[in-house]
């Protein structure tokens, strides 16, 4: 007779009260969450196809000489491909409808698709081309695992009511890959006769992989990814996956198998490289474009006619094919280094080209300079005594002057002044200076220059000398 321990009454309902309240938390559990299994169908998707790739190899690699074993082999590979026209399908229909987050719940294209669509007699006539050939061969009935299947309460069901009723789109692929893996499993079961056994791989990383050299794990988009592949024996050819896809490999001399792979957008990329009984896994990122500027190494001070500096950041930039331009400026790439002279003030943009389109660009401000500085200069460009010079001439490039005033005030404070329409000390303005007794003072002012590129007109600082 078995023990019982008796409790007061309070205890007991404190208990109950316990026991209810687990309840809720379990109610509320279940329900603030629900669907969230989908999401493990997409991993389990990739891992299908994994296996149905190896189960593959082994059905393509089986050689025979009998029809029946070939028609067989040959009807197997149809059905195949024809499943993966209706991934394809599906894929389409995901990227067109942005199947993702919470819509991989939803069942639009299993009920409207496939259950209720226009796909219902494909899938159908594809799963009995497979049975009528399977059957043909083996003598064999694959009805209860395809096209007439029971369920845990025994209830009969055919093939689109039981698989595609009310199916979230995140399953739909991996339902294809199951009709995959039965077709491929039982039709090497039959043409072997023996169990599958799946190849065995030694799993490596990145560092004990010798036998490819070191390649860029962080591209920019536009860049190409190069994996060069040397086995370590010969005979060995490499297979090479990037996102689950067969990539193709070339042979270059002494034994060296080569990959270029463009990738056709950012993000992140799985790499998967498999030779003999070694399987490596690594991946690679792959980044956007983008104008993007180190400012401790940069001069933002944007004045019209100067230089000023950015410095790019080039872990964002293609290393080749890149252009940068301005409407409003002159941008000169020097390595890592943009020198930018803008021509007019206010607002201007620096674009940054790959292929002439425009993938990013930035914006800045021109202010404007001022009174630019002007220098006497001599014939051949350098800063001058006024005896020795022949011109005035800014000391920024850039701007260029185009005419200025001479004034010659003597000791007494007499004055005279003259206008040049050039840049020349002309004859009058050198008589005059010439005459001018010592003590003198000679003023250059009203200096006007010039922009080389946009025209436009600025004041020149005066020049101010004693004689």
């Amino acid at each position: 007779m078995g023990s019982t321990i008796q409790i007061t009454h309070s205890k007991n309902l404190s208990f109950k009260k316990l026991s209810f309240l687990y309840l809720v938390f379990i109610l509320f559990l279940f329900f603030s969450s629900p669907g969230q299994y989908v999401i493990h169908y997409t991993k389990l998707a990739t891992t299908q196809t994994e296996l149905n790739e190896r189960l593959l190899t082994k059905l393509k690699s089986f050689k025979s000489e009998i029809p029946q074993e070939l028609d067989l082999k040959n009807t197997t590979l149809e059905c195949l491909n024809d499943l993966n026209k209706l991934e394809t399908e599906y894929a389409t229909y995901a990227e067109k409808n942005l199947v993702k987050g919470d819509k991989i719940k939803e069942n639009n294209f299993a009920e409207k698709t496939v259950r209720r669509g226009p796909l219902s007699a494909t899938v159908q006539g594809i799963l009995n081309k497979y049975l009528s050939s399977f059957a043909k061969f083996s003598k064999k009935d694959l009805s209860s695992d395809l096209v007439s299947l029971i369920d845990f309460s025994q209830n009969n069901f055919k093939t689109i009511e039981f698989f595609f009723k009310e199916t979230p789109n995140g399953v739909v692929k991996s339902l294809f890959e199951h009709f995959k893996t039965v077709f491929l499993y039982n039709s090497l079961v039959e043409l072997t006769h023996q169990n599958i056994d799946l190849p065995k791989f030694e799993l490596i990383t990145i560092n004990d992989a010798n036998f490819i050299e070191k390649f860029r794990r962080s591209l920019v988009l536009g860049e190409t990814l190069v994996l060069s592949i040397k086995p370590d024996k010969t005979g060995l050819i490499p297979t090479v996956k990037i996102n689950g896809n067969l990539v193709e490999v070339k042979q270059t001399s002494n034994s060296i198998y080569s990959i270029n792979y463009n990738p056709s957008k950012p993000g992140n990329y799985s790499l998967e490289v498999i030779l003999g009984e070694k399987r490596l896994l690594s991946g690679f990122n792959v980044l956007k474009p983008e104008f993007r500027f180190i400012m401790e190494r940069s001069n933002l001070d944007v004045i019209v006619g100067s230089k000023c500096i950015l410095s790019v950041d080039s872990q964002y930039i293609p290393s080749k094919g890149v252009t940068f331009v301005s409407s409003k400026a002159s941008v000169v790439r020097i390595k890592n280094a943009l020198y930018i002279t803008p021509s007019e003030s206010g607002v201007f943009e620096i674009q940054m080209k790959i292929d002439n389109e425009v993938v990013d660009k930035v914006i800045l401000y021109a202010r404007d300079p001022g009174a630019i500085e002007v220098g006497l200069m001599d014939i051949s460009g350098q800063l001058a005594s006024l005896d020795k010079a022949n011109r005035l001439e800014s000391t920024n490039t850039f701007w260029q002057v185009v005419n200025f005033q001479m004034t010659v005030v003597d000791p007494l404070g007499n004055k005279q002044t003259m206008k040049s329409a050039t840049r020349y000390l002309r004859n009058e303005l050198r008589d005059l200076e010439a005459k001018a007794p010592a003590g003198s003072t000679v003023i250059f002012d009203n200096i006007k220059l010039v922009g080389q590129q946009s025209g436009s007109a600025k004041i020149g600082q005066p020049i101010i000398l004693v004689k």
